[in-house]
């Protein structure tokens, strides 16, 4: 099934950290770079389209990870089919 996912990722902030929210930010979407889903980011969020399957297994991987790594929040919307707007 074709799916599309918007997704956000909010690095919080911990005392004493020097960690910078863009870098780690990027550090997430070069992990998410797969070749196989089509990914659009812009200053908000990205959107990740493609394959339902495809789209989960990344994102349980990544998100996971990152939540280990990282005290972040993560926020996603998820839709049935290909969603874009072609303006």
């Amino acid at each position: 099934m074709k799916t599309t996912v918007e997704i956000s990722l909010y690095k919080l902030q911990e005392e004493k950290s020097k960690d910078n929210y863009k870098v780690i930010v990027k550090e997430f979407l070069n992990k998410i770079n797969n070749k196989n889903l089509e990914i659009e980011t812009n200053g908000l969020s990205s959107i990740i389209y493609g394959d339902y399957s495809d789209i989960m297994e990344l994102l349980n991987n990544e998100v996971k990870d990152f939540l280990e790594k990282y005290r972040s929040v993560f926020v996603l919307k998820i839709s049935k089919g290909t969603l874009k707007y072609d303006g």
